[in-house]
């Protein structure tokens, strides 16, 4: 009997993180769609523009991102994103891959609705010095961003700081 209820309960307890992680993420819906985006350094006279494409992926636990991308030096790349709700830490994490740079980037996402902010901060990672941070600021209505961040990278007394504002508009049908 009591082997019974602990199935029973355990099986309550897995479903309900199931239902827990795609119920979270969800609360990202509004970034399902294409959008059209500029970043710019303008410290460097640098642009890129890119086109991307977000859908749920893997029954609807994760979101995919899809970009292409053209940057003002003529260099193009592609790159994707997995946003995903890990319920056990209770946070959504990002993995971002890109066809132009050797590592998988890990990221923590932090979604504060009452004020439409998405802060973006990378895992620490003990291989070499990088650190982002940024955050994404929506209007009102989901359709546009301004994402304003910064990258600092290399030598962690002496950093490369990379920092950009980057602006995304969705698609309307």
């Amino acid at each position: 009997m009591k082997f019974t209820r602990s199935l029973c309960i355990g099986i309550m307890l897995l479903s309900h993180a199931s239902y827990s992680q795609e119920n979270r993420i969800h609360d990202l819906a509004f970034l399902v769609g294409d959008w059209e985006v500029r970043e710019d350094n303008e410290e460097n006279g640098w642009w890129e523009k890119s086109e991307r494409t977000i859908q749920y992926a893997l029954d609807s636990t994760y979101l995919q991102l899809d970009a292409k991308a053209i940057s003002s030096s003529g260099k193009e790349r592609v790159y994707r994103w997995y946003i995903h709700y890990n319920s056990k830490e209770e946070q959504f994490e990002m993995v971002s891959i890109f066809s132009n740079w050797h590592k998988i980037q890990l990221d923590i996402l932090s979604w504060e609705a009452q004020t439409r902010t998405l802060t973006i901060q990378n895992k620490a990672n003990s291989e070499e010095f990088h650190e982002r941070l940024g955050q994404l600021v929506f209007n009102k209505d989901f359709t546009t961003y301004v994402w304003t961040g910064e990258n600092k990278y290399g030598d962690p007394k002496d950093p490369s700081i990379w920092k950009y504002v980057e602006k995304g508009s969705k698609k309307v049908d």
